[in-house]
């Protein structure tokens, strides 16, 4: 389904599964392509939910929404930034969020100044999501933010990517810093190694099914425990 448009009109897609079993609180979103020079997350995320509409019956107890791509202009374009050459993990509403940045970082002017962002974070409170998992590149690692050192531990043990709670530099603006440090919500981004997603197929899927899997098993902390206002 449409979700809503990207600042060249481009439509920003997602797909719902599961949740027949699901109880209050257990509502996943995952997300590729905020960077469009990413690629190969945009492909893990498709295929994610190709894997979810042709087995139906492994589909998680939680509810997931998968959107492949958060910044479709900037992966036509093959290109880090938005339309509007913002960062769009720069220019979430998180505390930490600033106006000075390093070339190709620019956060915009000010939070959620994108259409693609302020989508993001409109569907977060409507859609009541519970977790995020955000699939980026090239690091091969698995980063978390907020309550999530197990879900970023068990999907780790899936591919073989290390668990790494930083990423080894600031990130203010970033979705990590506004869902997972200030609003405690358990967040993860995975991160893919540099390339193709033909290079490294298998742990990619290994770990979006395992981050599936573990959201659907009960392990989500109840939303109502969560800072959100």
């Amino acid at each position: 389904m449409v979700m809503g448009t990207s600042r060249r009109g481009r439509p920003i897609v997602a797909r719902c599964f599961g949740g027949k079993q699901s109880t209050p609180g257990s509502t996943l979103l995952v997300v590729g392509a905020i960077h469009g020079d990413e690629p190969a997350s945009a492909e893990a995320v498709w295929e994610l939910a190709e894997r979810l509409a042709a087995a139906p019956q492994h589909q998680s107890a939680a509810r997931v929404y998968v959107m492949p791509a958060l910044n479709p202009d900037g992966l036509v374009a093959r290109t880090k930034n938005s339309a509007s050459d913002v960062d769009l993990n720069r220019n979430f509403p998180s505390r930490n969020f600033v106006r000075a940045h390093a070339p190709g970082y620019d956060p915009g002017p000010g939070p959620l100044s994108e259409p693609e962002t302020a989508l993001l974070a409109r569907l977060v409170d409507e859609l009541g999501v519970d977790a995020v998992l955000s699939v980026h590149a090239p690091f091969a690692c698995v980063n978390f933010d907020g309550p999530a050192r197990d879900w970023a531990e068990t999907v780790a043990a899936a591919c073989g990517w290390p668990v790494r709670p930083n990423i080894g530099y600031p990130t203010p603006g970033s979705l990590g810093s506004w869902l997972g440090v200030d609003r405690e919500m358990p967040v993860l981004t995975l991160e893919l190694p540099p390339g193709p997603l033909a290079a490294f197929r298998p742990p990619a899927a290994a770990a979006l099914d395992a981050a599936v899997a573990w959201c659907g098993s009960g392990a989500l902390p109840p939303r109502a425990n969560l800072n959100i206002p």
